[in-house]
Parts: structure tokens; sequence; C-alpha cells
């Protein structure tokens, strides 16, 4: 095994241990964003995650073993994610619009049901430090109560100042925070992508190389 090769393979695993790692940092905003985020977006970290943590461990095992058909193999699936990275990047069925519209949708659906059935929003109020829908005022306004309910207190604690956001603005920053860890770092995702790709289907030709050099 030559030099050239050597340093390839180190430089290429290392570049696969940061991917697995992007892959299990994904996995982790995914559980983080369980009952918060759209289902379908949850699903989407998840797979993606997954398959890059998979992959990763694919890819680590046909660099070391020197196989061509694991590297070919991880290769093939680096393509695959080129692809997966591209659409989601040009795609909008997960951009910020639609993260806003989730977390207006579901303040409101909580806010209707806490109409007809107060405590409803005592989830989300706690959960996200707010009050009320759009203000702590909506409790006297909109729902023609007397006194704002103990979950606008910090800790329940009604001696304390109130919280002074709003729910929907309070959801909506929370799940743009979690998108946006998710979300800017793509385009250097999809770089760091190609040049493992690159990599990887040079060594594949050079194990193809070595391989015809020992049968001959």
């Amino acid at each position: 095994m030559g030099c050239t090769t050597a340093c390839m393979k180190c430089f290429l695993n290392i570049l696969t241990t940061l991917n697995a790692l992007f892959g299990l940092l994904l996995i982790g905003i995914a559980s983080m964003s369980m009952g918060q985020a759209p289902t379908t977006y949850i699903i989407y970290l998840y797979a993606f995650g997954g398959m890059l943590f998979v992959s990763s461990i694919i890819g680590c095992c046909g660099i070391c073993r020197e196989s061509v058909w694991l590297t070919a193999t991880y290769g093939f699936i680096l393509l695959v994610i080129m692809m997966v990275q591209l659409l989601s990047v040009f795609a909008t069925i997960f951009d910020e619009e639609y993260i806003k519209k989730y977390a207006a949708e579901k303040v409101q659906n909580s806010w209707n049901l806490e109409l007809v059935q107060p405590g409803a929003m005592n989830y989300i109020e706690t959960m996200y430090m707010c009050c009320g829908r759009n203000e702590p005022e909506d409790h006297f306004t909109i729902k023609g109560g007397v006194e704002w309910p103990s979950s606008c207190y910090p800790g329940n604690n009604t001696s304390l100042p109130h919280y002074g956001k709003g729910c929907t603005k309070a959801v909506t920053d929370e799940l743009l925070v979690l998108y946006n860890y998710s979300s800017d770092t793509r385009w250097v995702s999809f770089v760091s992508t190609a040049l493992m790709f690159i990599c990887t289907f040079c060594l594949m030709r050079r194990f193809q190389n070595d391989r015809r050099r020992y049968r001959y």
C-alpha cells in the first residue's frame, strides 16, 4: 500500500467519523423535537441521521479492510445522500414558513380547546414559558378571564412576575432554533459528502488495482 493510499484512507476515515457524529447530532435533534416539531420533519431527521451513521460504519469497515465491495457500497450511499441533501436545500417542504405555520396552528388548536376546557394551554405555557396565545392579555381580552392561570408563572408561583411572551412566538422561536441547528450546516455537509465521495471512488479504484497486482 502506497503512502498516497494510506494518507487518503486516514483522511477519509476522519471525514467519515465526523459524518457519523453529524448523523448522531441529527438523531439527537429529532429526539429533542419529539412532540414539538412536525412528525414528518422528525421522521426525516431520524431517517437521514440514521443513514449517515450506518453509512459511516460501512465506510470505515470498507476502508480499513480495503474491501472493494464495501467501499463501492459506501460510495453509492454517499451519492444517494448527496441527492437527498440537494433536495433538502432546494425543496420548500421544510422551511421557516412551514415551521412558523405549524407552530401557529399548534398554539391555536390548544387555545381553541382552552376556550371550552380551561387548562388546555397549561402544558404549552409551562413548557415554553409563555402566556396566552399571542400575548398574556389574551386571557382577559379574548378568553374573558379574571386572572392569569398559574401556568403563566415560573414554577407556577403566582407571586413571581408572569411570562411576558405569547405562546405563538415562544413556540415558533423554539422550533426555529431546532430547525436552524439541522439546516445551517447543510451546504457544509454537502461539500463534505462530495469530497468523501471523490475520495471513496479513488480508493475503490486503488483497491481494485491492488487486487489485480496480487493476482498476477
